[in-house]
């Protein structure tokens, strides 16, 4: 690297074996012209909300909500707070913990572990506490009685 650096001073160009500004790179994908992002608060908010309901179970980050609805992070940060008083990873938090729900009434959840993950929660315990402050309830004992449920419709 240090010759590339010293061959680039002397010649006032790149070294042999750099790339030329007429090669194949393949260029970054640029942000879609800013026309085709919705300009009015209540537009962006509805297309963020959207991209998270869709995105619940993938991996999704704040830059990932601000990219889709075509804004920064810093705005995205303060439309949320100002029209859902709470943060974008905050909404999508929710989200998780209300899928994480629909999935143990529905009998698909086989345990806390496999449901957390499958939600993108890295820690299991913060899953189960998030998700006993908004139910009241401990995930593996609703996760144990709906099985229980299911093997007595089986019988």
């Amino acid at each position: 690297m240090a010759d590339d650096t010293a061959y680039s001073f002397r010649h006032k160009d790149s070294p042999p074996h750099a790339p030329s500004a007429h090669s194949t790179i393949p260029t970054q994908h640029k942000r879609p012209d800013a026309t085709s992002f919705p300009r009015n608060s209540e537009q962006q908010l509805a297309l963020a909300e959207e991209f998270i309901r869709n995105n619940i179970c993938n991996s999704v980050s704040i830059s990932d909500i601000a990219n889709a609805v075509g804004i920064n992070i810093r705005a995205l940060q303060r439309l949320f707070r100002k029209c859902r008083n709470a943060t974008p990873i905050q909404v999508l938090l929710n989200g998780r913990i209300a899928a994480a729900h629909e999935i143990i009434l529905s009998g698909q959840a086989t345990s806390v572990r496999e449901l957390a993950a499958k939600l993108h929660f890295s820690n299991p315990g913060r899953f189960s506490k998030l998700y006993r402050k908004t139910y009241s309830a401990v995930p593996s004992e609703q996760i144990r009685a709906s099985q229980s449920g299911k093997a007595n419709q089986n019988l």
